[in-house]
């Protein structure tokens, strides 16, 4: 059985006043896995808790849903946390320098893999059969010299600018491929293998070698928690304290159950009991009469029928098809209510949403490809920074919910800035795209099919004040083609 045991714990420490750390230890997904994370509002700026606290429910509402490999995953929320820091600073001036530092990780036993991603001074550790590795990087001037084994771990420790970082999240806008950014990286997980997520807090207070020692006893982890604690604050507790531990508790191997095997001589002995088996009596079958085949004449009639049906409509598909003159609208909504009906029901298997989400997350251009006819999705597809376009290229790519339950949303944007798409034809959702961001949507050949609301903006009640929403929405029917004898 898969065994994932998780604990976290942050204290203000000794010497300040209010606690800007956070931290994330929770399952993810499933039983075998959880998302682990060390949050550190940035010290001597204001709103440093307020960072640490956007970052959280950024971070913990993007990876809520599986869609697509994990790091891909975790590296896209940390730029969204860090997008939605940095949006906070500019709408109010009294947070314009908040930021935070942070290291998040994937746990999952049931593949033996760790994910992580890492900014700032916080840090990840590996402890594994009595040795404790440092899997993340300083970003501080300190830290790159203890990395670099110019400083020594007491000299670092006691630097007078220990605390001076290179990165952090929240103080400008990213990308999920902007380079000098983020760190991160994938590792085995492997059964008996601990890990350690902390803010610096921990580590300018205690060594590594005390870590291994609190690690190394045979405790829970809510005690070990409890020791790293009392250890930091007993040796200064200069800052906030945060750590969170988990540990791969899968068992690779179990005993046999003992298996109780007769005795051979009482099996000789013992006699098998006599079961009485009824006479057989020999089946008499039943001859079975065949029943006349009736013929009709009317077969041929119906058969004709259906030909003549069959043409008509595929006149009337070919005359109603869009054309690929269609002409182009900006910044504009395409509704067309005259759709044919064939167009939904194009009988094409369905694609792999998140394999697709995947695949245009690392590509250059940053653009969703569909080359089938039809994308059934059971869930919104969720258009983040690291997404700029979705474009049918196969003539119009039709999306529509898999079932009636999943008929709400077809897409969520949630990035700022432009947003493309082309060649699709949103059929059979309550909204076609809502938008939750400061996005300009670009709409080319987009046409919505029973629809009830094409778009809609989703605004903040606290930025609703001052915004003015303007979309253009254009009545269209669709071209049609002409009719070649």
């Amino acid at each position: 059985m898969n065994e994932l045991l998780i604990a976290g714990l942050t204290d203000v420490g000794q010497r300040r006043k209010d606690n800007q750390d956070t931290f994330i230890c929770t399952p993810l997904w499933s039983e075998s896995s959880a998302l682990l994370t060390v949050i550190d509002g940035v010290g001597g700026y204001a709103g440093g808790d307020r960072a640490a606290a956007i970052a959280k429910e950024s971070i913990e509402r993007y990876m809520a849903t599986p869609n697509g490999d994990p790091l891909s995953m975790l590296r896209e929320s940390v730029v969204f946390a860090n997008n939605q820091i940095n949006e906070q600073r500019e709408q109010d001036l009294r947070l314009g320098q908040m930021c935070c530092v942070l290291t998040a990780a994937l746990a999952d036993v049931s593949t033996s893999k760790l994910y992580f991603v890492h900014v700032g001074d916080t840090r990840l550790y590996r402890y594994r059969q009595g040795e404790l590795t440092k899997l993340t990087q300083d970003h501080s001037l300190v830290g790159v010299r203890e990395d670099a084994n110019e400083l020594t771990e007491a000299e670092a420790m006691a630097h007078p600018r220990r605390n001076e970082i290179l990165r952090d999240v929240g103080s400008s806008p990213h990308r999920v491929d902007d380079p000098n950014f983020l760190d991160s990286g994938e590792t085995d997980f492997q059964p008996g293998d601990q890990l350690l997520l902390c803010s610096d807090g921990l580590t300018d207070m205690i060594t590594q070698a005390q870590i291994k020692a609190v690690l190394n006893r045979p405790i829970s982890l809510d005690k070990q928690l409890s020791e790293l604690v009392r250890v930091a604050n007993h040796q200064g507790g200069n800052d906030n304290i945060t750590v969170v531990l988990a540990r791969n508790d899968v068992r690779t191997s179990e005993p046999a159950a003992p298996v109780n095997l007769p005795n051979p001589k009482s099996a000789r002995s013992r006699k098998p009991p006599v079961v009485p088996v009824a006479p057989l009596v020999p089946a008499v079958e039943q001859p079975i009469k065949p029943e006349p085949v009736k013929r009709s004449s009317t077969g041929r009639w119906v058969l004709m029928g259906l030909v003549a049906i069959c043409g008509i409509a595929g006149i009337v598909w070919y005359q109603s098809w869009p054309s690929a003159t269609t002409a182009s609208i900006v910044d504009s909504l395409n509704v067309a209510h005259s759709l044919p009906d064939t167009v939904a029901a194009l009988p094409v298997p369905s694609l792999r949403l998140d394999s697709l989400l995947q695949t245009a997350h690392r590509s250059a251009d940053h653009q969703l490809v569909l080359t089938d006819d039809t994308l059934r999705i059971d869930k919104p597809v969720s258009l983040t920074d690291s997404l700029l376009a979705i474009i049918g290229r196969n003539q119009l790519t039709v999306i529509a919910p898999r079932d009636s339950a999943n008929s709400m949303l077809a897409m969520r944007v949630e990035r700022r800035g432009t947003i493309q798409l082309n060649n699709l034809i949103i059929s059979g959702f309550k909204t076609g795209i809502e938008t939750t961001g400061e996005a300009r949507l670009v709409l080319n050949k987009v046409y919505f099919k029973r629809v009830d609301l094409p778009v809609r903006a989703a605004i903040r009640q606290d930025t609703c004040l001052n915004t003015i929403i303007s979309i253009a929405v254009q009545k269209q029917s669709v071209p049609t083609k002409p009719i070649h004898p």
